[in-house]
């Protein structure tokens, strides 16, 4: 993922303007945290983590798990499709001790 993607981390409650940069990224959209978003280099959104379904939040059920992928798929410049495969197989794995 690194090659990609540089991770942040924006805590509404701890972080200094957290509250507000979330707002910023996430406008009038609603639901639960956390919430996901790919950017672009210059800060336009590509993908978020809301799919048709709904925000999916920690993607642990199949159809986060396969949105997740998408929002990889979408988005990913040098990840090439083994790669991809590679980080569902990992979430995969990870997510099947907390399904329902």
């Amino acid at each position: 993922m690194d090659r990609d993607y540089v991770t942040v981390k924006i805590d509404v409650e701890r972080d200094a303007n957290g509250e507000a940069v979330a707002k910023r990224l996430r406008g009038e959209r609603r639901g639960g945290i956390p919430w996901l978003v790919i950017l672009d280099a210059e800060g336009k959104e590509l993908v978020s983590s809301d799919a048709p379904t709904g925000n999916i939040g920690c993607p642990v059920q199949p159809e986060e798990v396969a949105w997740f992928t998408e929002m990889i798929r979408r988005s990913a410049i040098r990840l090439e499709a083994p790669d991809v495969a590679a980080i569902e197989a990992e979430l995969e794995a990870y997510a099947v001790s907390f399904r329902r």
